[in-house]
């Protein structure tokens, strides 16, 4: 079973990064589902919004990923490189969400996969 997502990586004015917490305890980027006639990008807005609070903005489209779940589920994620303001807020579920600094985002990074999407965002952002 194929499962279609969206998720964004977010920076602020800053240059902080936007990570969550997830139930497991792992800090990853904002992603989730995407609802019938919505398009990967309004998704990847949606579910920043939904999970932290925070109106992000698209700027530009990066590589999607896929990867298998636990449950044997494949997920395929189509990724955006955001902005975002705002003080986040914490959703029910969650451990945790927050902007951090880009190395301490490369530090608190759960998956390698996360920390390639974190890099490939610095090259390409604006």
């Amino acid at each position: 079973m194929k499962v279609p997502g969206a998720g964004g990586v977010v920076f602020n004015s800053k240059g902080e990064v936007l990570l969550l917490r997830d139930r497991m305890g792992c800090w990853v980027f904002p992603k989730g589902h995407l609802e019938a006639g919505e398009t990967p990008e309004e998704a990847a807005v949606r579910e920043v919004w939904e999970e932290t609070g925070i109106r992000g903005r698209v700027v530009l489209a990066l590589p999607s990923t896929t990867y298998v779940n636990r449950k044997g589920i494949q997920r395929e994620v189509h990724w955006f490189l955001m902005e975002g303001e705002g003080r986040p807020r914490l959703e029910a579920g969650m451990a945790g969400v927050g902007f951090f600094s880009v190395e301490e985002a490369r530090r608190l990074l759960a998956f390698p996969e996360d920390l390639k999407l974190l890099e490939v965002a610095l090259a390409l952002r604006p």
